[in-house]
């Protein structure tokens, strides 16, 4: 495409533009809608250009024109894609509500939306609550979707998306992958984390002291993907402002294309998801989509599935103090700011400064996510953690309840030829039981060989282990030939008793001489100064 000019601020384009969008063919008959409109679009997209082409004089050599930048036309091409559109849905100027309620039932014959819902959609697009939706607001409520995906079809499923009236999990994911799979280019193109972490919690359970934390810990360098972040949409803050909450089918579009970009590739972290059934629904249709291609795709752009769902709990108690302690905190920051003009001013939720309010809202995460919790623990590995501990306490809780796990972090291959191995929990689960009916069936099966072997326990161990007992270890050697471990089982049977003792016992066998070392906790001296003087001080 030549260069384009204008004069002084573009109204050559915005007329040009504003002709051709005119020019443009309307079609009403439902059953053609979606391709009408795109032909459409086509059309009157070609005629900006070739209004542009026609403008593309050289630059005035004294600056009077300025050169049309790229933006400029992309921002004409797209009204010209949506005005067709438009044109179909308005059956006057301006879209009323009767015109809404047509052109959905055209696009989408078989939903059924309640009158509440139809009002819903209508109040998002009426950005100036005049009871018509103009052109200018028609695009703005469309504001994220690619200029390729512009169609009557499409942007009716959108807007159904934010009525509520999509509540099928299974439509919900096959219109957001769909519009994924066009936004990459091809199902091959897509890219998903190797590993997703979901974290949740109850108000004041410490989600964001332990984010940062968890991250490090299982090696995950991309920003945490936040759901209330991400609500910013002009469609979404309208509904957020209005005391709504937003549709499964916005926050599930929001959250798969987040996944998809390339820096989250290496693993990620999800906060506020989910927090519904039909979200919960959502994530099994994921892991079961990314579990099909995984084995068609490249490995490294479609992983085996990895979903670890991480909830941190305090009770209602715990989290009411924690959201007024942080109330009482930022308020304190905050007037520090405005006093000295040192540092930025952080939000105060409304929450956090009335006993009700935090108590409404604890009651809301309960009443609204034990459905999804439940859900959950049936479809992928669930850790629900304690947080009521300090800092410290509720780490180590989350390193134990997140440790490595390779039924899930293993290729299925690779687990199915090393699963038969039993792990050092399983093995260490019982060994206290299995320790105790060794040292029983010693007794019992073998006693003459269990009282040797004691008898060198009692007359060259314990020696040793007196003279050493400030170290912590001792050794002994025992010259061959020796006829009490020369017996079966005896060298099983010393290992059981030092052990049952609090005694960690090593032999090495050589050929002159067996070797003994036996390491325990030695005691702590400045705790037994201080109890020796407190024995003379009596």
């Amino acid at each position: 495409m030549g260069r384009a000019t204008v004069c002084g601020c573009g109204a050559r384009i915005a007329a040009s533009a504003a002709a051709a969008t005119s020019a443009a063919p309307r079609s009403l008959c439902s059953s053609r809608s979606s391709s009408s409109s795109i032909g459409g679009s086509r059309s009157a997209a070609r005629a900006v250009l070739s209004t542009l082409a026609g403008q593309g004089a050289e630059l005035d050599p004294c600056g009077e024109r300025a050169t049309v930048d790229q933006k400029a036309i992309d921002q004409q091409l797209r009204v010209a894609r949506f005005k067709p559109i438009f044109d179909e849905l308005a059956q006057g100027k301006l879209i009323s509500r009767r015109d809404l309620e047509v052109g959905i039932k055209k696009a989408h014959p078989t939903a059924v939306i309640t009158d509440e819902q139809l009002d819903r959609m209508f109040r998002l697009g009426d950005a100036d609550d005049s009871g018509r939706i103009d052109l200018e607001e028609f695009m703005v409520l469309f504001d994220d979707i690619p200029d390729e995906d512009i169609s009557l079809a499409s942007l009716a499923s959108s807007w159904l998306g934010y009525s509520h009236a999509v509540a099928d999990p299974e439509l919900i994911f096959q219109l957001t992958w769909r519009r994924l799979v066009q936004q990459q280019q091809g199902e091959e193109n897509i890219q998903m984390p190797c590993e997703i972490l979901f974290l949740g919690g109850a108000p004041g359970a410490g989600k964001g002291t332990m984010t940062p934390f968890i991250m490090r810990e299982r090696g995950l360098d991309a920003q945490p993907i936040v759901m209330s972040s991400l609500l910013n949409s002009p469609a979404a803050k309208k509904i957020i402002e209005a005391g709504g909450l937003v549709s499964d089918f916005e926050v599930f579009q929001m959250l798969l294309e987040q996944l998809a970009k390339g820096e989250q590739a290496n693993g990620c972290m999800v906060d506020g998801f989910p927090r519904t059934v039909v979200q919960v629904e959502l994530l099994r249709l994921l892991h079961t989509k990314m579990k099909d291609l995984s084995g068609s795709l490249r490995a490294g752009r479609m992983p085996r599935p990895r979903f670890r769902m991480c909830i941190l709990y305090v009770d209602e108690h715990e989290s009411v103090q924690r959201q007024l302690s942080r109330g009482r905190q930022a308020l304190e920051h905050n007037k520090h700011v405005k006093e000295t003009g040192e540092g930025d001013l952080c939000e105060v939720r409304e929450t956090d400064l009335s006993v009700k309010a935090a108590k409404t809202r604890y009651r809301l995460f309960v009443d609204g996510t034990m459905a999804a919790n439940e859900a959950l623990k049936r479809n992928f590995p669930f850790n629900l953690i304690n947080a009521s501990g300090t800092i410290e306490e509720v780490k180590a809780v989350v390193l134990q309840e997140l440790s490595y796990q390779s039924s899930l972090e293993l290729a299925e291959d690779t687990y199915n030829a090393i699963r038969h191995i039993p792990t050092a929990a399983e093995i260490t689960r019982h060994a206290r039981v299995n320790l105790v009916a060794r040292l029983d069936s010693y007794q019992r099966i073998h006693p003459a060989a269990f009282a040797g072997v004691v008898r060198v326990i009692n007359d060259l161990f314990l020696p040793a282990i007196r003279r050493h007992a400030l170290v912590g270890e001792a050794r002994v050697a025992i010259p061959r030939p020796c006829t009490i471990f020369s017996q079966p089982l005896a060298m099983d049977m010393a290992v059981d008793v030092m052990f049952d003792r609090g005694f960690a016992l090593r032999v090495e066998e050589l050929a002159q001489e067996i070797r003994f070392k036996m390491t325990f906790r030695p005691p702590n001296l400045s705790n037994a100064a201080n109890e020796a003087r407190r024995t003379r001080a009596m």
